[in-house]
């Protein structure tokens, strides 16, 4: 998140030539033949397009036609995979630095006042979009990390085999429920095993009890799920009802950013 800040501060406000990296990265990839092709698959992964169908659909295009430009992408280094540990062969596709989500989302659009030195003007209008699609996603993309790198066995009651994110259908809401975080085990002779689900939410308010409730209503959802953790990722915790309301309970797993850094 540091890194961000500072590459637009210090890096666009005074040295131009190096927020033009997003360029220079595509430049250098011989693959490469289409640059304004490649451009724009960035450019709608950047914006919440996520699906294969998704990018296709906003660069008017067959999904054939976007195979290879994701492929390249990936293979570079600049797209990475989420894969649905419970849906095989319906992954996710999204930037593989917060880097590049800031050239797509705030550089590339903003190029001709950044040059006229309008840097500090350019971040304030920004904030939403740097807080809601460069922040969140990769705070999402941290706590995915986490969980299948850093959580212990004891936090999760298992070993963690697939960590990767899904959408659960609900018939109640008559639509899905997005999860940041599902988490399965896997052992020989039987079926995968949910060990946890979790949400993400990169917000500078605590969290209330309806981000428990919902954990615990898409967990209802799932088969075989009953004993699943629940994992909340929240930036500054929960608030003084939430919290005292999960007291004690050992199916709920806080973890903000000390403990994301530090813990496990």
């Amino acid at each position: 998140f540091k890194l961000v800040h500072d590459t637009f501060h210090h890096h666009v406000a005074g040295e131009p030539a190096l927020y033009r990296e997003g360029h220079v990265l595509l430049a250098e990839e011989p693959r490469v033949n289409d640059t304004a092709l490649y451009f724009s698959v960035l450019a709608a992964v950047a914006s919440g397009r996520t699906r294969r169908s998704e990018i296709a659909h906003a660069l008017g295009k067959s999904d054939a036609a976007v195979n290879h430009p994701l492929a390249v992408l990936v293979e570079a280094g600049m797209l990475e995979v989420a894969e649905d540990p419970l849906r095989q062969r319906r992954g996710t596709f999204h930037l593989g630095e917060p880097v590049l989500r800031l050239h797509q989302l705030v550089i590339a659009p903003n190029a001709t006042l950044l040059d006229r030195g309008r840097a500090a003007e350019i971040w304030t209008s920004v904030a939403d979009t740097v807080s809601a699609r460069i922040y969140g996603p990769h705070f999402e993309h941290l706590a995915r990390q986490w969980t299948l790198d850093h959580a212990s066995p004891e936090t999760l009651r298992g070993t963690p085999s697939k960590v990767g994110t899904t959408t659960v259908a609900c018939r109640e809401h008559r639509s899905g429920h997005q999860l940041d975080v599902v988490c399965l085990e896997s052992g020989a002779n039987r079926a995968d095993r949910v060990l946890a689900i979790g949400e993400a939410k990169w917000s500078a308010r605590r969290l209330d009890r309806s981000e428990v409730s919902r954990l615990e209503h898409v967990r209802d959802l799932l088969p075989d799920a009953d004993d699943a953790k629940l994992l909340l990722f929240a930036r500054e915790g929960l608030d003084g009802v939430a919290a005292r309301a999960v007291a004690g309970r050992a199916d709920i797993e806080i973890v903000d950013l000390e403990r994301m850094y530090h813990g496990n």
